[in-house]
């Protein structure tokens, strides 16, 4: 009596890819660096981008930073044309890469193409539980959260928008948590973190 022979079947599984921007580990992939250095990340990609945009509409760049650990904020605000709603759309669309440089080959500041979309996902990375940021351009402010649907235990993003008084550039506003700030708070009177230079004059992060 011969035995039975058992074929193993492998079935296709699909994964969203909103997943590789919600973890730490991917998160730390795709930009470069540990999440105790996330803070520098966020100035740096905003600044960035807040001087590309200057530079194109041919205006002189100014750009404030500033981190309050009584909000909970890291804050960046430039005064270029400001980031348009379909854009701040596309970003959120995290199927898909959005950038103003992917298919154009010139000198920039910034070669990661995706920089707004790690950044908005870093406050959930961090918690677990819920980011939040705040883009307003344009007269339109957007609110960005990052939560989980506690069903199916999947990141989930909502997008709302209202009035903003911010007519020129972009101000972006990101939640930070708590036990992030307290950590950056012990390597910053350690002396881990170095002060860094801004447009409109310095911070320390």
């Amino acid at each position: 009596m011969s035995a039975a022979v058992h074929r193993l079947e492998r079935h296709a599984f699909s994964v969203s890819r909103l997943l590789e921007f919600c973890s730490q580990r991917e998160l730390t992939a795709q930009t470069g660096h540990d999440p105790d250095d996330w803070p520098a990340v966020i100035v740096k990609e905003s600044a960035d981008n807040g001087l590309d945009a200057c530079e194109e509409a041919n205006i002189a760049p100014a750009i404030a930073v500033s981190v309050s650990t009584a909000t909970g904020e890291i804050s960046i605000v430039d005064n270029g044309p400001g980031i348009p709603a379909d854009t701040v759309a596309g970003i959120l669309n995290y199927s898909s890469r959005t950038s103003s440089r992917e298919a154009y080959c010139s000198p920039s500041r910034g070669a990661q193409g995706n920089a707004l979309k790690t950044l908005i996902a870093m406050g959930f990375a961090l918690s677990g539980e819920r980011g939040e940021t705040v883009i307003e351009a344009r007269g339109a402010a957007h609110r960005i959260l990052f939560t989980v649907d506690s069903l199916r235990q999947e990141p989930r993003i909502s997008h709302e928008i209202g009035t903003s008084s911010v007519k020129i550039g972009t101000a972006l506003r990101l939640k930070w948590p708590d036990s992030a700030f307290a950590q950056s708070s012990r390597r910053r009177r350690s002396g881990f973190y170095k002060s860094s230079a801004t447009t409109a004059g310095s911070t320390r992060i």
